[in-house]
């Protein structure tokens, strides 16, 4: 349920000035019923709050001050929706199946087949599933359900009456995010999209993710986790985040609705059995999953996507009064349905 902003609480003068805009325009959209222009500036102002460094929250604060009136404001707005929130926030309507990969060896526990998944790094989307498995203890990060295929190919490491289920290899940055920065598409459309959402994500959560991410870098075990397949679908919808606590890698689940938390407990702490060859999941990239996540749930924005997405999917022809502008941006800043 979309949230009112709150009082602002900011000392500091350009933090105040911002905020204080973003105040005046959901003034301005309740006083005109607009439920768009509420959304837009709850995103901004909730991005204020959530960003989790104050150089980020400076770098909005100046964007923010600097629009002279509202159609920039409109834009900024925009921008962060389909460069920032868009970027986690899955198409709806996906499917998956368990990823595979036909020349991987025989899942057999051999040192032989341990070695490879060591030594190979991840480079797509079945390796980094596999050395996930392995660093995960072959079970859903969350639920602690084991991995189905896993277990087929090796029964003796599932404990008596342990829960077994389907898992799939979530990414915290997803893939879709790298598609298009090379080959033919150097320099195009989807090239300019991409390198947006990196430049979002640089001045919002103040880290250069894309020198981590870039290319094939973007199945680095950093950014994978193993989940079941309910917990990843509401993962990359932003109905599931991981809040950090002061433990190293011991994070506090949340969610948008107390339904979304089936088996899940309230912590849980991530180990691996070899921190330098099979890493944990990023805590700054969590961070920032984390903040989009709130972001998109107390401004409205996770609906208001979800509800672009449909209209993508139904939409051929744009309406000549206008109301499709918001439509036709998201669909020319390279939000697809994948």
């Amino acid at each position: 349920m979309p949230q009112p902003l709150p009082t602002n609480n900011y000392v500091f003068q350009p933090w105040q000035d911002a905020y204080a805009k973003c105040l005046h325009h959901e003034q301005v959209g309740n006083t005109i019923g607009d439920a768009t222009a509420l959304v837009r500036a709850r995103i901004l102002g909730y991005a204020m709050l959530e960003t989790p460094s104050d150089t980020g929250r400076d770098f909005l604060a100046r964007e923010i001050n600097s629009c002279d009136d509202d159609d920039e404001f409109e834009r900024l707005a925009t921008l962060y929706i389909t460069h920032f929130l868009r970027c986690f926030r899955a198409a709806t309507g996906r499917t998956r199946s368990p990823s595979t990969h036909p020349s991987r060896p025989s899942f057999d526990a051999t040192q032989e087949t341990l070695q490879y998944l060591l030594e190979e790094a991840p480079q797509n989307h079945a390796t980094a599933k596999q050395k996930a498995l392995i660093r995960d203890g072959y079970r859903c990060m969350l639920t602690g359900a084991f991995d189905i295929v896993s277990v087929k190919e090796k029964p003796h490491i599932l404990p008596a009456d342990a829960p077994v289920t389907f898992t799939q290899a979530a990414h915290i940055f997803p893939e879709s995010t790298n598609v298009g920065m090379s080959g033919v598409n150097q320099d195009g459309a989807k090239h300019e999209y991409a390198a947006t959402v990196w430049t979002v994500m640089a001045r919002f959560g103040d880290t250069f993710v894309f020198d981590e991410l870039n290319g094939p870098n973007v199945h680095r075990l950093e950014n994978v986790m193993t989940l079941r397949g309910d917990e990843h679908t509401h993962f990359e919808m932003l109905n599931l985040w991981l809040e950090s606590t002061n433990t190293p890698h011991t994070y506090t689940p949340q969610t948008t609705h107390p339904m979304y938390r089936w088996n899940i407990p309230t912590t849980v702490t991530f180990t691996t059995p070899d921190p330098e060859k099979l890493p944990l999941p990023s805590p700054d990239y969590l961070r920032l999953h984390a903040a989009a996540a709130r972001v998109a749930h107390l401004s409205g924005a996770g609906e208001y996507i979800t509800e672009i997405l449909r209209d993508m999917e139904k939409t051929r022809v744009l309406s000549n009064d206008g109301s499709s502008a918001l439509l036709l941006t998201a669909a020319l800043e390279g939000i697809s349905v994948h």
